[in-house]
């Protein structure tokens, strides 16, 4: 209860101000409210509110602009299909004059040469729409849009990028592929992906040899179950037939557990140490000759170990070398080669072949017919080539890195140092078995490329080769189409290729004619009857070019018109979202500005009156 005889502190004015204050800040907020149309004019009005409320509105300006962006490419596909429209208009006249040369019979030379006048200025025509068409600053049609590839390393096998003016998936870049084709024709690596199921292709160098795997297995009579030591044994040499009792040993690529590897040849010194069960080691050395086989082989290991038996069985691909004691069981067998080639890095010359092959740990690279090198997760490795420009000395010109890990997936091998790849037109060539990052293989179990096996390439390409041709070559990808954000997020794009649709690039050009016959609109010359029939057929051509190119743009607008429907829903939806959570509702805001006045008008007056209370306490002075 209020006291009415205090004056020092007046609560009944401090209540009346408090309450004064409170509907005034209400009051000054619905005005903000009114006057600016939105409930959420700063964080402390609704925090969580305002940070959905921007979210959303960064979506819708996004979507406004993708709108803005795909009517803007709309506007640049039109420009381009006028100008083609009058392409059509001008080949069709070139046909119509081809037909009228044909009739030699009421055409003497003066007449034939006024038709070749006109079809020049009609060339030239379509000439000049093709350097001049442009939107803005950016010309579209003389070919500076169009996805290209070449080739290095093998040219003439006609590598091109598949004709794919929408949403291109070509990936800008160097990639490396080996193809074997047993027949003349094509190999079309479509979409990015190509099945190779009874092509008689095959992708990755060395995969059209047999390379075996054998287990030389070391075991005690007496505790064989706790005594065994294996080593892979692998054919290095890819022109080695599958592995017999009687096969050679000169040429075998060694490799054992802990991923180390070498080549075994003629007059090669092994040195073979293990470890005795007391703890002890032993060393055996064996030299091999030139007539050495696998049977010989197990009699030589046999006889240094000290065993009581020692054979071979070609069945399963093992030695199998069985202890008279327990002194030759061991836990630890290494291998270390004095191999009479010496420790020079090796040589690429003219027509050789880099191969590399690999597991989870270690990789054996061939150049040629020559040794295996190991090569170590991690490891760099330099190959020497001579300069066809001062061939005195060779110089190290490839240095290739090897990755982390050696899977049948990417990223195994990489040049990262290529001095010596201009000169790989000439006949060098590097192959990598388990692909460039660029390029993914999947192979089998034997290291082989069978039948239905697939090879994933990021472009389209068509590889034209001749019978029995084996070949590897780089592939040099450039997407140059003009890319379009259509979306209000990163990655929602679509793009577009122009082709080079000038006179000297339509009709029957290097990639629709293999064989090199390139017969273009810009050559035709009807002064013969010959001439006039060969000009109807490339002016079909062209027309055939144009009109591919021009249903591919009127496809590309549809979508283009069907975004824009889309886009604008869905901002639509997104506004309605957004006002709900940021506008004002006006018939509520003004409820409460009405509500808040009077408020006001009565909080004065109440603090007037309470501030003259105090002075009732003067009647008590008498």
């Amino acid at each position: 209860m209020m006291a009415l005889t205090r004056i020092n502190n007046n609560i009944s004015a401090i209540n009346a101000n408090r309450n004064l204050r409170t509907t005034s800040n209400d009051l000054s907020k619905s005005l903000e409210r009114l006057s600016s149309g939105l409930r959420i004019n700063r964080a402390s009005d609704d925090a969580a509110g305002l940070t959905i409320s921007e979210n959303l509105r960064a979506q819708i300006n996004g979507l406004n602009r993708a709108v803005d962006n795909a009517s803007d490419a709309i506007n640049l596909v039109n420009t381009a299909e006028g100008a083609l429209i009058e392409t059509t208009s001008r080949l069709q006249r070139i046909r119509v004059l081809a037909i009228q040369a044909a009739n030699s019979g009421t055409n003497d030379s003066v007449a034939l040469q006024a038709i070749q006048d006109e079809i020049e200025t009609s060339i030239q025509e379509i000439t000049r729409i093709a350097d001049t068409t442009q939107f803005a600053t950016r010309r579209l049609l003389n070919g500076e849009h169009q996805n290209t590839a070449s080739v290095t390393g093998g040219t003439g096998l006609g590598v091109s990028v598949a004709p794919d003016p929408i949403n291109s998936t070509l990936s800008t870049g160097t990639h490396f592929l080996e193809v074997t084709q047993l027949t003349s024709g094509s190999l079309t690596l479509t979409d990015g992906v190509d099945a190779i199921a009874n092509s008689g292709a095959t992708g990755l160098s060395g995969s059209t040899f047999d390379s075996g795997t054998y287990d030389l297995v070391l075991s005690n009579v007496r505790q064989a179950a706790a005594r065994q030591v294996a080593l892979d044994v692998r054919i290095g040499d890819p022109n080695l037939p599958a592995p017999t009792a009687g096969t050679t040993v000169a040429g075998l690529d060694f490799t054992n557990g802990a991923g180390a590897s070498f080549t075994l040849g003629t007059t090669d010194v092994i040195t073979f140490t293990g470890t005795e069960n007391d703890g002890s080691s032993f060393t055996a050395t064996i030299t091999v000759g030139a007539g050495t086989t696998l049977n010989d082989l197990a009699t030589i290991l046999g006889v240094a170990l000290g065993a009581d038996s020692a054979s071979y069985d070609a069945s399963t691909g093992t030695f199998l070398i069985t202890a008279a004691t327990t002194g030759l069981s061991s836990t630890s067998i290494q291998f270390t080669v004095d191999d009479d080639g010496g420790g020079a890095p090796p040589e690429l010359s003219a027509g050789q072949v880099v191969r590399t092959q690999g597991n989870d740990n270690d990789g054996v690279l061939t150049i040629g017919d020559g040794p295996a090198i190991t090569v170590v997760a991690g490891g760099t490795y330099t190959v020497l080539g001579r300069d066809p420009a001062d061939p005195r000395e060779p110089q190290p010109q490839l240095t290739l890195t090897l990755g982390a890990t050696i899977t049948g997936g990417t990223d195994s091998l990489q040049i990262v140092q290529a001095a010596y790849s201009a000169q790989l037109d000439a006949g060098q060539s590097v192959a990598f078995q388990n692909g460039d990052k660029n390029i993914q293989f999947r192979s089998g179990t034997g290291g082989g490329f069978p039948s239905g096996e697939t090879v994933t390439l990021d472009f389209d390409a068509t590889i034209n080769l001749g019978t029995g041709t084996s070949r590897t070559f780089v592939i040099s990808a450039v997407n140059q189409s003009l890319n379009f954000q259509i979306g209000a997020n990163a990655g929602q794009n679509v793009r577009v290729a122009f082709g080079d649709l000038s006179a000297n690039n339509l009709g029957f050009t290097d990639e629709t004619q293999p064989n090199g016959n390139t017969r273009v609109v810009s050559q035709i010359n009807i002064t013969s009857v010959t001439g006039a029939n060969e000009a109807i057929a490339i002016v079909d051509e062209a027309i055939r070019q144009v009109n591919t190119q021009r249903s591919a743009l009127g496809a590309f607008t549809n979508r283009l018109e069907a975004t824009i429907n889309n886009l604008g829903v869905a901002a639509e939806n997104l506004t309605a979202s957004e006002s709900r959570i940021r506008d004002a509702d006006i018939a509520f805001e003004t409820t409460r500005f009405t509500r808040n006045q009077i408020l006001i008008q009565s909080g004065i007056s109440i603090l007037g009156q309470a501030n003259l209370l105090p002075q009732n306490v003067l009647s008590l002075l008498g």
